[in-house]
């Protein structure tokens, strides 16, 4: 080997091996007329390989119906969201697949303007142990994001 491609292989060599480790973001916005949106977003390549786990009985691809039925009902097992207490019922309303990112869209009502909401986000953490999930909670102009890598639940007081 030549101290050149030496040079280029120690280089190169944390770049190959880094991995930005499993992440997910999730925005839940809250629009004055009551309406609750939750997305749901994450690369491909984590989301995947996790569908042996979720969906053991469909098959380990994000073009299986019957694998995307079963990754909706797992997140509205693992995220939940709160308006001062009242737990808020959250349906499927959009999954768009791509061939970097998954989108899953819920939606929801909340009868009044909440004081606060309480979110948990355990999405992937039973599959990848070391999973982080972020949650943007907007409504308005306001915006505050968590930082989940547990099972904790989390607060934020609305403007």
């Amino acid at each position: 080997m030549t101290m050149a491609g030496a040079v280029v292989g120690l280089v190169l060599a944390p770049q190959a091996n880094a991995h930005r480790g499993h992440d997910a973001m999730s925005v839940v916005t809250l629009a004055p007329d009551g309406k609750v949106t939750v997305s749901h977003r994450f690369e491909a390549h984590d989301l995947e390989p996790a569908l042996a786990e979720i969906a053991p009985n469909a098959q380990t691809s994000l073009d299986d119906p019957d694998a995307i039925a079963e990754l909706e009902t797992y997140l509205l097992a693992h995220f939940h969201l709160r308006a001062d207490g009242v737990e808020v019922p959250l349906s499927v309303s959009s999954v768009e697949i791509g061939v970097r990112d998954v989108r899953v869209d819920y939606a929801g009502t909340i009868k009044q303007r909440p004081k606060a909401v309480a979110v948990q986000s355990t999405i992937l953490r039973d599959i990848y142990p070391r999973q982080v999930n972020q949650v943007a909670v907007r409504r308005g102009q306001f915006v505050q994001t968590l930082r989940f890598s547990g099972d904790e639940v989390k607060t934020v007081a609305l403007p």
